[in-house]
C-alpha cells in the first residue's frame, strides 16, 4: 500500500491512511478514561474528508460497552479450544462491519423519529477499524489488516450474516473469495499511522464497502510482539438538521 498511498481514498478505493501524532503513551491504551477522551479529538476523520462540510454530524457507534475497542492477542491465537478468548482478538474472517439495512437500523436506533430526515441525505459508517484502526505501539508484523479495494468486489461476493449479542442483533457481511478481488496491507504499519475505511456510504456514486480482516505475515507472525490495536467506528452524517441527543442501544434489542 506504500507504493501507492498517495492514490487510495476513501470514495475510490474505500480506504486511506492518515498520519496522526497521537499524545497517548503505551500504557494510556489500559486506561479506558483516556482512550475515552482521545477518541474525540485524535481518532475521528481530518476536515475535507471524504465530503465533511460545516453541517455534518459526528457519532461514534457504540460497541457492547464503550465506542471503542481495544485488540491485543492472546497466546494461543487463533486456537481457543472452543472457548471464548478473554479479550477482542484480530479477526480472521474478512468482513464488512455493517450491511446497508444495518446502518439504517442503526440511525433508527439512535435518532428515532428525527431518523426520517437524517436517512434522506448521506450517511456513512466509517471504521477508524471501528470508522479509525491503529496499532498500539511498533510497527505491526503479527496478524497486520488486509483491506480489499472496493471496486474489486462484486455484490454476489458478499453474504449477508446476523451477529447476535445479548441485548440486539446486529448484520455485518461475510465475504467470499474472488479471484478478481484486489487486497491491500500497510507494511511496517506505525503508532502513528491510521486506518480509516468504509463500512456502508449511502452516496452510491462512491466506492463503498471495504472488506477487511487479519492474516498471518508470513516470515514474521510466529517471533514478532503480539499485536495490539485500537479501533473505532463512527457514523458520519450529512443531512442539514438540528440533531437530537442520540439514545442508548434497545434494552430490547434491534429488529
Amino acid at each position: 500500500m506504500r507504493a501507492c498511498r498517495s492514490q487510495v481514498s476513501l470514495d475510490t478505493v474505500g480506504f486511506q491512511v492518515y498520519q496522526v501524532n497521537t499524545e497517548m503513551e503505551y500504557a494510556d491504551f489500559q486506561d479506558n478514561t483516556k482512550i475515552e477522551q482521545s477518541i474525540g479529538c485524535e481518532f475521528r476523520p481530518r476536515p475535507g474528508l471524504s465530503g465533511q462540510s460545516a453541517t455534518t454530524h459526528l457519532h461514534l457507534v457504540p460497541e457492547i460497552d464503550a465506542p471503542w475497542k481495544v485488540r491485543r492477542k492472546v497466546p494461543g491465537f487463533p486456537h481457543f479450544g472452543g472457548r471464548l478468548p478473554p479479550r477482542p482478538q484480530p479477526s480472521l474472517l474478512t468482513h464488512v462491519d455493517v450491511t446497508p439495512n444495518a446502518a439504517r437500523t442503526i440511525i433508527q436506533e439512535l435518532y428515532k423519529e428525527a431518523a426520517e430526515e437524517i436517512l434522506k441525505s448521506r450517511y456513512q459508517i466509517i471504521t477508524s477499524q471501528h470508522s479509525v484502526w491503529k496499532p498500539c505501539r511498533l510497527p505491526i508484523h503479527d496478524w497486520p489488516l488486509a483491506l480489499c479495494d472496493a471496486t474489486s468486489v462484486s455484490a454476489e461476493d458478499l453474504v449477508p450474516t446476523d451477529i447476535i449479542y445479548p441485548k440486539f442483533i446486529a448484520e455485518n457481511y461475510m465475504l467470499h473469495h474472488n479471484e478478481n478481488q484486489t487486497w491491500y496491507w500497510l507494511p511496517d504499519h506505525r503508532a502513528d499511522e491510521v486506518l480509516v475505511f468504509k463500512a456502508h456510504d449511502s452516496e452510491g456514486s462512491t466506492s463503498s464497502p471495504c472488506p477487511h480482516g487479519a492474516f498471518p505475515l508470513p516470515g514474521h507472525s510466529d517471533n514478532a510482539p503480539p499485536r495490539e490495536s485500537v479501533d473505532v467506528r463512527l457514523l458520519v452524517m450529512y443531512a442539514d438538521v438540528e440533531y437530537p441527543a442520540a439514545t442508548s442501544w434497545s434494552d430490547q434489542g434491534i429488529p
